[in-house]
């Protein structure tokens, strides 16, 4: 075993105890649907929601059998996704390209911050994600069939990536029809099961979601409506600057790359177009990819690899707390009794975890009805114009600051 594979063993191994070093934390609501999914599985009970993320539900039944403790389980599944991902885009490039490059994205994988936010958060992206590139490294190892099976365990612990699936088939039938055949039916096959799974617990009620959910996606919250985000401000930040690379890496444009090309911009183009900027997570695939694109030009220019690096570092420095700010504000509102709390974030982790009334701000004419007539607990993540209030840090980037205020 040469340097470099000992070098990804020692700092995978590296990461993993750095990140159990923190204690399972709610990231919002979504995490603990999932869990609650885990020990009861009904879509229309949001446990978890739609779709229903239905092998990240069966790995965590199954592990759970031995835990005894979902949110743990749930823990323990997706930080251990995240933890590998940069071990299996060192494998996937360095069978497509070369050692050293595979080794520079494994760098720039392991340090980044958004790997952080994968590790943490207990949601489906990382576990969709690290399937997603396992399979595309059993296809370049030629093993079809479990990259089929592999590729719809993908799918189906994070539907939202639907549309690189669409497109990578697209791909395989152009460019790899020797292999279409096989990817396909199993990809297929798999699918099956995960559909008679949801149904089976579920049943038609689950089409019924379906409609109220998608349509509540786009008309209601999940296209940036409510929020005064936008994603170029997301894009334009000190930590992406790195990426600036990526716009001379196209000039450097070669063939064994094109299905990571296709992915950046049809992505890119849905992320825009589909999905709320709010939640800054739904970037990260495209950090990764990004990652094998500027990698091959980094190869010739160490000097901006160890900048990146240091860059990566600092910006996951910055962040203190080790656990969630609704995490704190839970410890911190067991401190008084009889009040009500007003937020428009992690309603459900408050109502199952404080002894408080909860009403959700989003009905504002409520929440000032009630504001004026009762004691209350505002908790927002938007910065109060008065002082008098509380702050909660996040953990990684993307966590939102919350803010505590006593009425």
């Amino acid at each position: 075993m040469n340097k470099l594979k000992i070098s990804v063993g020692v700092l995978t191994l590296f990461y993993a105890f750095f990140i159990f070093s923190y204690p399972p934390s709610f990231y919002n609501d979504d995490s603990l649907f999932l869990a609650n999914g885990i020990e009861y599985y009904s879509i229309i009970d949001f446990s978890p929601h739609f779709p229903g993320y239905p092998f990240i539900i069966v790995l965590g039944k199954i592990v759970n059998y031995f835990i005894n403790d979902s949110k743990f389980t749930l823990f323990l599944i997706s930080s251990i996704s995240a933890i590998l991902l940069p071990l299996v885009l060192f494998l996937y490039v360095k069978k497509i390209d070369e050692e050293r490059t595979a080794f520079i994205v494994f760098l720039l994988s392991l340090s980044s911050p958004y790997l952080i936010n994968l590790s943490l958060s207990m949601l489906s992206d990382s576990i969709g994600l690290f399937f997603l590139f396992l399979g595309l490294y059993l296809l370049e190892l030629n093993k079809t069939k479990f990259s089929g099976i592999v590729l719809a365990i993908s799918l189906f612990s994070r539907p939202s990536y639907l549309i690189l699936f669409l497109i990578g088939l697209i791909y395989l039938f152009f460019a790899k029809k020797d292999c279409f055949k096989d990817v396909i039916i199993y990809f297929f096959m798999t699918s099956i099961f995960f559909i008679i799974f949801i149904l089976a617990n579920n049943g038609m009620l689950f089409f019924y979601e379906a409609k109220r959910f998608i349509f509540g996606h786009f008309s209601l919250w999940g296209i940036g409506q409510n929020t005064q985000i936008s994603w170029w401000e997301i894009f334009f930040s000190i930590t992406n600057l790195p990426y600036l690379i990526f716009l001379y890496a196209i000039f450097k444009y070669e063939k064994k790359f094109i299905l990571i090309y296709i992915f950046i911009f049809t992505y890119f183009f849905w992320i825009i177009v589909a999905q709320n900027p709010d939640n800054m997570r739904h970037m990260i695939p495209i950090v990764f990819l990004f990652n094998i694109i500027i990698a091959r030009v980094l190869v010739k220019f160490k000097f901006f690899l160890i900048l990146i690096i240091l860059l990566n570092i600092f910006s996951i420095t910055n962040y203190k707390s080790k656990v969630s700010p609704i995490d704190q504000i839970v410890e911190e509102l067991k401190k008084e009794k009889n009040r009500i709390i007003l937020s428009n974030r992690s309603i459900e982790i408050l109502r199952k975890y404080t002894n408080h009334r909860v009403f959700d701000n989003y009905y504002i004419n409520s929440s000032r009805y009630i504001n004026k007539k009762q004691k209350t607990f505002l908790i927002t993540t938007s910065r109060p114009s008065k002082g008098g209030f509380k702050e909660f840090y996040g953990r990684f980037i993307g966590e939102h600051k919350y803010y505590l205020i006593k009425n």
